[in-house]
């Protein structure tokens, strides 16, 4: 019993350590004492050792998992100062979410994989399988606990302020000890949850995700039927048609493996939801090819930009799930192993396709920027459809690529280009009471 308070303190404590790092990194940041880079590169770090930490300690101890968050931080914080070249300023770092998705997959997808390493090998599905849904749970719980802390702590404050108390009013009015206090719950939470993995199980959760997977079947076999009637456009009703099939990839895939779980012993019998798995299994190929021919389409259209490298590489994600998928159902027996060797095989893939990203071999603003000036420069895209502000917010390359096209804006001939630089635009201005009416 001491030990497991011990564990619980000292996890507490260091959470609130890293609050504390976090909390130092910004004050310094405000007070000019180091610059947005620096503070850009020292937050990845401090979140990704510390948010390592909490979800090893428990599994592994925190003395056995302080070298592999620290070995997991320097890297992740190694890409993060490689993508920051890339920008000018960090508010264009931040200008898209998805150099912040990228690090997040790097700092938390390979976090199963220390724990099995730590535990038996480091690609020991039933345990990567277990760890990766165990540390979802307790994070969920902790941050619930850390919520009810605060909820515990205003209310205190609003009784006690009756009689004239405000000391705890006072001491919540420093953004120290607010970050401390968080810290300190958000690893206690942690801790606790850790020792109560009997009572707090992901198994039942994952008992209850099962049960979605005939009506999200359901829903895309109707999307199927109807393809042909009503075509991509309509069914999507205006929203991307590639975000909302690559959704739908992802929730196929999430509820699969939910079948599948980790090991065949562990795995659903019930045969409806096993048929509904292979079925899944089957069409997903479709669905995410769906998804790249409607990425495609739009980037024959309008050339290349982040977002659409992004989806791009989602959707190759999603048609490697799938093809796994179909052909581990399709060649019989030992279909459910396969899958979550499939499984095993895409998340490494993953990882290193979000590591990529984060450095110069995959710089979707350099890419996105040439391709547009390459579209322009073969007639594909015509001044008036150039976006200059979107360019702009890719970073250097953006910039540079600006800078070719205010040089070949000073040509003969190229008036229309020099309008559009400008900001102005020889489109015809829109019928107001036209759109109305529509």
């Amino acid at each position: 019993m001491q030990r497991q308070i011990a564990a619980r303190l000292e996890l507490s404590l260091a959470s609130a350590l890293g609050a504390c790092l976090l909390w130092w990194d910004i004050d310094a940041l405000d007070k000019g004492q180091i610059s947005e880079y620096t503070s850009l590169v020292l937050s990845g770090l401090i979140l990704t050792l510390f948010g390592a930490l909490l979800a090893m300690a428990g599994p592994l101890g925190l003395r056995r998992a302080i070298p592999r968050a620290l070995g997991l931080a320097v890297i992740a914080g190694g890409l993060v100062w490689l993508t920051g070249l890339r920008f000018a300023t960090v508010d264009q770092f931040f200008q898209t979410p998805l150099p912040s998705l990228a690090g997040l997959a790097v700092a938390t997808l390979p976090v199963p994989f220390l724990v099995a390493a730590g535990k038996s090998r480091w690609n020991d599905y039933p345990v990567l399988f277990l760890e990766a849904w165990s540390i979802a749970l307790r994070l969920t719980a902790a941050l619930t606990f850390t919520g009810l802390v605060w909820l515990v702590i205003f209310l205190s404050d609003q009784v006690l302020q009756i009689v004239g108390i405000t000391v705890i009013d006072r001491l919540i009015g420093h953004e120290l000890a607010i970050m401390m206090i968080s810290g300190a719950a958000l690893g206690l939470g942690m801790a606790v949850i850790h020792d109560l993995t009997e009572v707090a199980s992901p198994y039942v959760l994952l008992r209850l995700f099962r049960l979605f997977l005939p009506v999200v079947l359901a829903v895309m076999a109707i999307f199927l039927v109807a393809l042909p009637i009503r075509g991509i456009d309509g069914l999507t009703g205006g929203i991307s048609p590639a975000m909302l099939l690559l959704v739908m990839v992802g929730a196929g895939i999430t509820l699969t493996s939910i079948i599948v779980d980790q090991s065949d012993a562990e795995a659903v019998q019930n045969p409806v939801l096993i048929r509904s798995a292979q079925a899944m299994s089957l069409i997903l190929p479709v669905f995410a090819g769906l998804a790249l021919w409607a990425i495609w389409l739009r980037v024959g259209q309008h050339g290349w930009t982040p977002g659409r490298v992004f989806f791009a590489l989602v959707g190759g994600l999603g048609l490697g799930y799938g093809l796994i998928y179909a052909q581990a159902v399709l060649r019989g027996p030992g279909w459910m192993e396969r899958i979550r060797q499939g499984n095993l095989v895409m998340v490494l893939v993953a990882i290193g396709l979000a590591a990529l990203w984060l450095t110069p071999v995959l710089n979707a603003e350099r890419i996105s920027a040439e391709n547009q000036l390459a579209r322009f420069l073969d007639g594909r895209l015509a001044a008036d459809a150039l976006d200059p502000y979107a360019i702009g917010r890719w970073g250097k390359p953006g910039a540079l690529v600006l800078d070719k096209f205010a040089t070949l804006a000073k040509e003969p001939g190229q008036e229309a280009l020099a309008r559009r630089l400008a900001g102005e635009t020889t489109d015809p201005m829109p019928d107001r009471a036209a759109l109305v009416a529509d």
